[in-house]
């Protein structure tokens, strides 16, 4: 199914990039300036100095504090991106065999994309209250009454058990809302409330397959990020220029050669996101 629909991650891939690409131009259009075509310019291409970065701060005040607020803006602005995208990649699972066309595309995500918001508020709220609840309220009682325990080896197991739950809970939101996504949009007509009800019934009921389709292509996406790590020859990109017979090139080629591998990881776990969602569309269709 995902191989059938598989010009929907070009729009996924495309849209996460052009974002990255709106917080990313303003820090190197400011490192620019401030190193210009100098030596350093080149040294930075394989690493921020720590020397560097204490002189940039010091010689363009605030700069760091404006480059965290943009990030943030931006990550918080890719939620909602993806939430809508991801109903007109969801709404050609019903039909696997039509042709992909971008207008068809933006004519489905507009179509869901009032509900699917509303199904990420429902989420965000819940978010929050695993966090409230077992982040703070458990953390913040556990901090309080092992304040004074002389066995360190105790109090770490109790805090690992909590931070155990805290994860496992967070899995189970987002398990719950990815089904209900798959859910709202198979279901044309449902609310995002009933969606979400009624895809937290179908998870509790069916917990093991549900997070089994969805677990083993997150854990596929990690395997790419380690794979990337693996193959990347870091010696030969962080070797001393003496050490290069085309020394005046290697910074850009790694430079451009690092983009080019980071943008395939990248396109790699977009695909396995659709692929996710393909498997979570056929499962949950599967009679009980």
């Amino acid at each position: 199914m995902a191989r059938r629909i598989r010009s929907s991650v070009w729009v996924l891939f495309l849209a996460n990039l052009g974002l990255a690409a709106l917080a990313a131009i303003p820090i190197y259009r400011g490192i620019l300036r401030f190193t210009g075509h100098s030596l350093m310019s080149a040294e930075l291409t394989q690493g921020l100095p720590l020397d560097w970065l204490i002189d940039f701060g010091f010689n363009s005040k605030g700069s760091f504090d404006r480059y965290a607020e943009l990030i943030a803006l931006i990550g918080l602005l890719s939620i909602p991106v993806n939430t809508v995208l991801s109903g007109g990649v969801l709404a050609y699972l019903r039909e696997p065999d039509r042709s992909f066309a971008v207008g068809q595309f933006a004519r489905d995500a507009a179509r869901y994309a009032w509900r699917l918001l509303r199904l990420m508020a429902i989420g965000l709220f819940f978010y929050w209250l695993v966090f409230r609840v077992l982040y703070q309220g458990l953390g913040g009682l556990i901090d309080a009454h092992t304040a004074d325990w002389q066995s360190d080896r105790t109090v770490f197991w109790i805090r690992l058990g909590a931070a155990i739950l805290l994860v496992a809970f967070l899995g189970l939101v987002n398990l719950v809302i990815d089904y209900a996504r798959v859910r709202l949009v198979r279901e044309d007509g449902s609310s995002a409330a009933w969606a979400f009800l009624a895809s937290l019934g179908f998870c509790l009921r069916r917990l093991p397959g549900a997070a089994t389709v969805y677990g083993v292509l997150m854990f596929a996406s990690l395997a790419l990020l380690g794979l990337y790590w693996l193959v990347v020859p870091w010696p030969l990109i962080n070797a001393p220029e003496a050490a290069q017979g085309l020394a005046r090139y290697r910074e850009p080629l790694a430079v451009a050669l690092l983009f080019v591998g980071q943008q395939v990881v990248m396109f790699g776990r977009y695909w396995l996101r659709v692929a996710a969602w393909a498997g979570e569309w056929s499962y949950s269709s599967e009679p009980r």
